[in-house]
């Protein structure tokens, strides 16, 4: 992870000096550095695809995660026997908010309505801010949150095999989250 915040000083260095230098100045550093402008090049186009893929990564895992926050809000909500608009409504939040987090992992959900959420089903805040990307976890909880997402699908009341699972899951977060 230094790495990528390495990559992305030196990227945001690099662009600064461009941005700001006139050509004279940028060919006399290169000269008193004794680099030539293909090598600075290259070393640019190498810092700013490592910091691309970096953010690649990280946004594949925070997808990864809100998956299993949509699973997880949409399953207590189907516990508690709650439309999604009796959710919004009793955790005083938005209902489109609401809805596009239960479907759609792209959605960075606000700190305000995670902790509403939290607060609502009891639920330690940190382990919704980790599944809301605003944390970073290892891979055990993004791969625990993946396989509790692909195994809640149900539209209806929770089967008991769904509550165990649940439950499952909620615990799991405690522990490998809350600390």
């Amino acid at each position: 992870m230094a790495q990528g915040r390495d990559d992305l000083k030196i990227a945001r260095a690099v662009r600064d000096l461009v941005i700001d230098a006139s050509e004279e100045e940028l060919r006399a550093d290169l000269a008193a550095s004794g680099e030539s402008l293909e090598e600075l090049a290259s070393s640019a186009r190498s810092v700013v695809q490592r910091a691309l893929a970096s953010a690649s990564a990280r946004t594949s895992a925070v997808s990864d995660l809100h998956r299993g926050l949509g699973a997880l809000i949409q399953m207590l909500r189907r516990r508690d026997q709650l439309t999604d608009a009796d959710l919004a409504e009793a955790a005083i939040v938005d209902l489109t908010e609401l809805q596009a987090i239960e479907s759609d992992p792209t959605v960075a959900p606000h700190p305000r309505t995670i902790h509403q959420l939290a607060s609502y089903f009891k639920l330690p805040q940190r382990s919704l801010l980790v599944l809301s990307g605003a944390l970073e976890v290892g891979h055990e909880v993004r791969d625990e949150a993946v396989r509790f997402a692909a195994k809640s699908t149900g539209m209806s009341k929770l089967s008991r095999e769904e509550k165990k699972l649940l439950g499952e899951f909620v615990r799991f977060l405690r522990e490998h989250t809350d600390r």
